[in-house]
């Protein structure tokens, strides 16, 4: 046994690998060295498992496998041919240049984050981003705005400063589950507010909300289904109803509108449920085409009291990302909706998306066939569901692999590509994809494939 372990090579000597060396590339010293390390620890428990030797060459061509595993994991560029826009295991809206520029020009050195300039005292984060939020939502009275890191934070928060301790009306349709796996009725729980049901899964009317108020109910709780649209034998209150009812009962009415959309999307818009709602959560990372934000806009009072819960600071948003949301902001402002990439690919003429997919095409190397056909980008991200967008895509096959294997080997190629299989088929859809990143494309395709061994 112990002559086995003799031809192990030592730690240093693996790491002048010629081989080792490329796929370490990239990866901190000490890193490689602990990988390098617990490998040749899984190596002698097999050899004393197996009473067998393993070569040398064996043991170098794992080890850079196990190598260029670590350095995928990394976060790296990919290029999203799904056709959807925000994709969440992708990082849903890629940012504005404009944003990108403010987060180099500031995030490098110090800047006035919390400091009042005009007296030199401590000031508030929120203040720059609430105060070009207001004058976007101008058109509301007695309007603030308040930020945190994400919707779901923005709603837990909301819930407990205003509600904790006390029932919360909601519609059974709308108990969701949201994106990793988290449920409204556990956000609510959460907050420390009396979670309500009324009405069924399909079905709730205003005589259900009515019927549920007692002395202990604070609020009502409108919750958009984001990620998935009923059809069918349906009926829900339009929150014009709700906001009445509200008001004649003298409770709140809470909405989470999830993604959030001011112009030039569409429904569900921001103002429009301010107009009613007294409180209203949105995300800044969908279809505001910002970063991840959880934005709390209504009633000025209302939100001093959110300003005032400890649970505000555990939640608070990270500089960087209020850089990145101020810049957002004022392409919104400034109505320069062109330079919001969300936008811009939304809009796309799917004319466009027909060439470039026939452009792709025309590159096919050894191994592969394809055909560009009709399809439907999507919002994702649970924004407008059930709303296709008409695209283009081509629909690629290899006649040696199946669809997995072939979309994996476009997720595995440098840099990854992201399609998806419909049909047996794996589609590209141009929308999301970066005009400079068409020449990747091309590059890789003309290359072709070769049959998994």
């Amino acid at each position: 046994m112990t002559n086995l372990f003799r031809h192990i090579p030592a730690v240093d000597k693996l790491l002048l690998e010629p081989q080792v060396k490329e796929a370490a590339r990239g990866l901190p010293s000490q890193e490689t060295t602990e990988i390098v390390r617990s490998f040749l620890d899984r190596i002698r428990s097999e050899i004393a498992a197996q009473q067998g030797p393993v070569s040398q060459e064996e043991i170098v061509a794992r080890l850079v496998s196990q190598l260029e595993l670590s350095r995928k994991r990394r976060f790296q560029p990919v290029i999203n041919a799904t056709g959807v826009l925000l994709h969440t295991n992708l990082g849903r809206a890629p940012l504005p240049q404009e944003a990108l520029d403010r987060i180099a020009q500031l995030g490098g050195g110090y800047f006035n984050l919390e400091l009042d300039l005009s007296t030199g005292e401590r000031g508030s984060r929120y203040t720059s981003v609430a105060r070009l939020f207001n004058l976007l939502l101008s058109e509301i009275e007695d309007l603030d705005t308040v930020v945190v890191n994400n919707n779901a934070g923005a709603v837990l928060v909301a819930l407990k400063a205003l509600t904790a301790g006390r029932e919360v009306i909601v519609s059974r349709g709308q108990l969701v589950e949201i994106g990793g796996g988290f449920r409204v009725p556990e956000v609510m729980a959460a907050s420390g507010c009396i979670l309500k049901e009324v009405g069924t899964t399909n079905r709730t009317r205003l005589s259900d909300y009515a019927n549920a108020i007692t002395e202990q109910t604070r609020a009502i709780l409108l919750v958009h289904p984001s990620n998935y649209a009923m059809v069918g034998f349906t009926e829900s209150v339009p929150r014009e109803e709700l906001a009445q009812l509200a008001r004649e009962r003298g409770l709140l009415l809470i909405e989470d509108i999830g993604s959030g959309a001011f112009p030039p999307f569409s429904e569900p818009l921001v103002p429009g449920a301010l107009k009613h709602s007294h409180i209203v959560t949105y995300s800044g990372d969908k279809l505001f085409g910002g970063p991840q934000a959880g934005i709390i806009s209504g009633r000025k009072d209302l939100v001093d009291i959110i300003k005032r819960d400890p649970l505000l600071r555990a939640l608070r948003i990270d500089k960087l990302s209020l850089l990145a949301l101020e810049a957002v902001l004022e392409l919104h402002l400034n109505k320069d909706y062109g330079r919001l990439p969300l936008w811009a690919m939304a809009s796309l003429d799917p004319k466009v998306l027909k060439e470039r997919a026939e452009k792709w095409l025309s590159h096919l190397g050894p191994g592969l066939q394809g055909e560009v056909v009709r399809t439907e980008s999507t919002m994702g991200g649970g924004s407008l569901p059930g709303q296709g967008i008409e695209s283009w895509a081509l629909a690629l096959r290899a006649p040696e692999l199946s669809s997995t294997e072939l979309a994996r080997w476009l997720r595995q190629s440098t840099p990854p590509v992201m399609g998806r299989i419909v049909h047996d088929r794996v589609l590209l859809d141009p929308r999301c994809v970066l005009p400079s990143q068409d020449e990747l494309i091309i590059s890789l395709l003309q290359g072709g494939v070769q049959a998994c061994s």
